[in-house]
C-alpha cells in the first residue's frame, strides 16, 4: 500500500514538473513612454501595441501615453528611482543630461542594419562624439500658417507680420496672431522671435563649446520687447493669452479664430481632426528687417535607458515600429516630415505643406545641444511671464535669466 501511494505521489510530482516545464515563458516586456504629439490618436497607439504583441514570439511592448508637459518629469523620476522604461521619446536636448548620469545607451547596437540604413542622416541630431544616442522620431522646421479666411498677405519680415496682424484683428471674432503666454515645456515661442532677431542662446567658443548665456543680448531684448508690444499694446493676440500653453491654444487656430500662427508640421493633420474647413497658406517664419532668415527646427528622439532590463527586446520593437506601415503612419498623423528614407517617398509628402517645411528647413537652426538647457528653458520662460505680467522690463528680466543660467552652469 505504501508503495502504491508513493508511486502515485511520484507520478503526480512528475506531471507537475512536466506541466511547469511546458508552461509558456512570459515574453520580455518592453515599456515605451509614448509622447502625445498633436495629431496622434489613441486608436493608433493601441494598434501599434497590439500588432507588435501579436507578431512577436519573443518580446511584448506596453506603450504608455504621456503628455509632453509631463514627459521630462515622469522620465527623470523613473530614472532616478531605478525603474526607467526601456525606451522613451525625449527632446533631443535632454540626452546630454541623461548622458551625464550614464542613464542612456548608444542606440545602434540594439537596432538592425536595415533600420539604421533607412534613417535620414540629416535627422541624426543626437549624435554625440560619434555615437548615436537617440534614434530620431520627429524632426521638422517650424513654419507660419495663415488662415486665408482672415488673412491673405504673406509677411516677409516680422514688422510686416505686425502690420498684417493689426489689419485683420477684430476681437472677439478674429485675432491676428496666436502667442503662447504661459510657461510651457518648450521655449519655442520665444525662440521664433529670438532667432528672427539674429540671436544665439550661448556664446560659441573657438573649440565649438558653449560659453555664457546670451539670451539677454540685444537680439533677446528686441525679441521680447516686440512680443510684449504685439500682446500688450497692439493687442493682436488672443484674449487671456497668458493662460494658454501651446496645447491649450492651438485649437483656437483650428477653430478659425486666428489669422497667423507659428506652428509645427502637425498643423495639417490636427486641422483635419478638428474639422477645420478654411483654406491655409504655409510660409517660412519671417525674420526682422535686415536679419538673415533663421527659423527653428525641432528634433525629438527615442532613447534607450541603460538600467532597464529588456533593451534587446526594445530594439526589436523599434525595428518593427520603424516599418513604413507604422512609422510612416505616425509621421502622417503628427505631420512631421519622415525620418526614414522609405516613408519620404509616399505621395502624401508631395504637398504645399511639405514644400514649405523643406524651404524653412534650409535656414532653420536647432536648439543648442548643451548641458543646462532645461535651466535656460525655465528661466527664459520666467522672463517672458514677468514681462507679460508687467513685473519687469525685457532687459531686466532677461539679465536675471542669463545670470541664473550661468550660475547653474558654474560660470
Amino acid at each position: 500500500m505504501k508503495k502504491s501511494v508513493m508511486f502515485r505521489l511520484g507520478m503526480a510530482l512528475l506531471i507537475i514538473v512536466a506541466l511547469v516545464g511546458c508552461a509558456p515563458k512570459e515574453k520580455p516586456k518592453v515599456t515605451f513612454f509614448w509622447a502625445l504629439y498633436d495629431g496622434l490618436t489613441e486608436d493608433f497607439r493601441a494598434s501599434v501595441e497590439a500588432a507588435f504583441n501579436k507578431s512577436s514570439s519573443d518580446a511584448q511592448v506596453q506603450i504608455v501615453p504621456v503628455k509632453w508637459d509631463d514627459m521630462q518629469t515622469k522620465l527623470t523620476t523613473a530614472v532616478a528611482g531605478g525603474t526607467p522604461p526601456e525606451i522613451s521619446v525625449v527632446g533631443t536636448r535632454w540626452i546630454l543630461d541623461f548622458m551625464s548620469t550614464n542613464s542612456v545607451d548608444e542606440v545602434s547596437q540594439y537596432l538592425s542594419k536595415a533600420t539604421m540604413d533607412n534613417i535620414n542622416p540629416a535627422a541624426m541630431e543626437a549624435k554625440v562624439k560619434g555615437k548615436l544616442m537617440g534614434i530620431p522620431i520627429a524632426a521638422g522646421a517650424r513654419i507660419l500658417a495663415i488662415n486665408n479666411d482672415i488673412a491673405k498677405d504673406v509677411p516677409k519680415t516680422m514688422e510686416e507680420l505686425e502690420a498684417d496682424a493689426l489689419k485683420v484683428t477684430k476681437p472677439p471674432k478674429a485675432y491676428g496672431l496666436f502667442m503662447v503666454g504661459k510657461s510651457f515645456t518648450e521655449l519655442t515661442d520665444f525662440a521664433y522671435y529670438f532667432y528672427a532677431a539674429g540671436g544665439n542662446f550661448f556664446e560659441t567658443k573657438a573649440d565649438g563649446s558653449y560659453g555664457k548665456c546670451t539670451v539677454n543680448s540685444d537680439a533677446g531684448v528686441k525679441a521680447l520687447t516686440f512680443m510684449a508690444k504685439l500682446a500688450l499694446k497692439d493687442k493682436v493676440v488672443e484674449d487671456k493669452f497668458t493662460s494658454y500653453t501651446r496645447m491649450d491654444g492651438h485649437p483656437l487656430f483650428y477653430a478659425g479664430k486666428i489669422g497667423y500662427v507659428m506652428i509645427g508640421a502637425w498643423v495639417d493633420s490636427a486641422m483635419k481632426q478638428a474639422g477645420a474647413k478654411f483654406p491655409v497658406t504655409y510660409a517660412s517664419i519671417p525674420s526682422f528687417a535686415g536679419e538673415k532668415p533663421a527659423g527653428l527646427i525641432i528634433t525629438d528622439s527615442i532613447a534607450f535607458f541603460t538600467k532597464a532590463k529588456n533593451l534587446k527586446a526594445a530594439g526589436k520593437f523599434v525595428d518593427f515600429f520603424y516599418q513604413d506601415a507604422y512609422k510612416g503612419k505616425f509621421d502622417q498623423l503628427v505631420g512631421f516630415p519622415p525620418t526614414t528614407l522609405s516613408a519620404a517617398k509616399d505621395p502624401f509628402w508631395q504637398s504645399p505643406l511639405f514644400q514649405a517645411l523643406n524651404a524653412a528647413a534650409l535656414t532653420a537652426r536647432p536648439w543648442p545641444l548643451v548641458d543646462g538647457f532645461d535651466t535656460l528653458n525655465n528661466e527664459a520662460w520666467k522672463a517672458c511671464e514677468k514681462v507679460f505680467q508687467g513685473q519687469a522690463s525685457p532687459k531686466d528680466a532677461l539679465d536675471a535669466a542669463a545670470a541664473a543660467v550661468d550660475k547653474a552652469r558654474g560660470m
